[in-house]
């Protein structure tokens, strides 16, 4: 345990299998909004040698939590202390050493903002910064939709629909081609895809139509990610129609759906208010390539 004197007897530690009750008691006051960081806890009960999660305790409470992922390196802080965010920011300097060198920091627009900042006086500048809102839909919020029946789950006969779609939603997002960036990684991402049945897909005798994937699930929330129409295909109803069928099914085992959307997509806000969800909170993501 290491000790911040300034910033009014702050701690910072790392958590291991023996916090998994406070972690959860502190992840549990929004199980929306941390809905990702609880299933990665839940799934490996900070026990890979590969993740770390620190907590920022005040008078040995946690008030901050920080996600370290070594292999997939995300950066995921959660909690609205801003003296515990600025602690946790310095360890995952601290820490830099144990992320790849393409990283990024996803979470509550208040935390993320304090890393990028604490992260640019340390000389560390962000590739892209994007600021989002945090949306969901409760079960019984649902809008009327026709259902759609042909929305399916990918499977390896359909690697190349998914690694050329994944690569053009990155490029839209987030201004970069993964197939250049960072292809091998990339293509084991679409591999696992493929494989575990999470990325959903509506294709017609025209081609795609549609695509979405499930990247969290708990019984309080399932997290969407990836909502993506090819351009030719929008402005006709199929995103709405395809992601209602999809929070249908997925509501069947979770009480909450919810996903983050860029705040400057009004066309996509617009359709996921009509589908029936409600700005939850604000939230941002930031990107880095160290090399």
């Amino acid at each position: 345990m290491t000790l911040d004197h300034d910033t009014g007897a702050l701690s910072v530690d790392r958590l291991g299998p023996a916090n998994l009750t406070e972690t959860f008691g502190f992840l549990d006051t929004d199980p929306v909004l941390n809905v990702y960081l609880i299933a990665l806890t839940l799934r490996d009960g900070l026990t890979l040698p590969r993740d770390e999660m620190w907590a920022a305790r005040r008078e040995g409470e946690i008030v901050g939590l920080m996600h370290l992922g070594g292999q997939t390196g995300a950066v995921l802080p959660s909690g609205d202390d801003p003296r515990a965010m600025e602690r946790l920011s310095r360890q995952a300097l601290e820490r830099m050493a144990f992320l790849p060198s393409r990283f990024h920091v996803i979470g509550p627009r208040g935390p993320v903002q304090v890393f990028h900042d604490q992260f640019a006086q340390a000389g560390i500048a962000s590739r892209v910064h994007r600021r989002q809102i945090y949306m969901s839909l409760e079960r019984n919020a649902l809008a009327p939709f026709a259902p759609l029946p042909e929305l399916r789950p990918a499977g390896r006969p359909d690697y190349r629909i998914v690694f050329e779609s994944g690569a053009a939603l990155r490029a839209e997002e987030l201004e970069e081609d993964p197939r250049a960036s960072d292809p091998i990684a990339y293509a084991r991402r679409v591999e696992e895809e493929c494989r575990d049945g999470y990325t959903f897909l509506w294709i017609d005798d025209r081609g795609l139509c549609f695509r979405a994937s499930m990247s969290a699930r708990t019984g309080d929330a399932v997290q969407i990610s990836g909502v993506y129409t090819p351009p030719e295909r929008r402005n006709r109803g199929i995103a709405r129609r395809a992601l209602s069928e999809l929070c249908d099914r997925l509501l069947e085992k979770s009480t909450t759906a919810c996903l983050f959307v860029n705040d400057f997509n009004a066309p996509a806000i617009a359709v996921y208010r009509r589908i029936g969800f409600r700005e939850h909170a604000a939230w941002a993501s930031a990107f880095y390539d160290l090399r």
